[in-house]
């Protein structure tokens, strides 16, 4: 049974959208989006509350946005006793190597 189609998962789509752009920091809304499984205005809103918390910098690179993530940034999550966003990245671009995000 899909947690998709159950309407929750154990993963949320801030962490998902937080390991693509790891996984590719030159990364276009547009491959978030479809990579994730949700709209682009969407990923849009999840980058941008993860540059608001200060998981992520995006900086202008011509017509395109360049992503660098702050491993170093604690979890907001209550009870993840400090874990660092690092150690998160690491475990889902471990998972996501071999399946995809969606």
């Amino acid at each position: 049974m899909s947690s998709r189609s159950d309407g929750w998962s154990f993963v949320t789509n801030h962490a998902r959208v937080l390991g693509a752009i790891a996984a590719d920091p030159n990364t276009r809304l547009r491959d978030i989006a479809e990579t994730v499984g949700i709209t682009e205005r969407t990923a849009a809103h999840i980058v941008n509350d993860l540059e608001r918390a200060g998981y992520v910098t995006k900086t202008r690179d011509g017509r395109r946005n360049r992503y660098v993530v702050d491993e170093g940034r604690k979890l907001r999550q209550a009870g993840m006793g400090g874990l660092e966003a690092a150690q998160l990245l690491a475990l889902l671009l471990d998972v996501f190597e071999r399946s995809p995000l969606s």
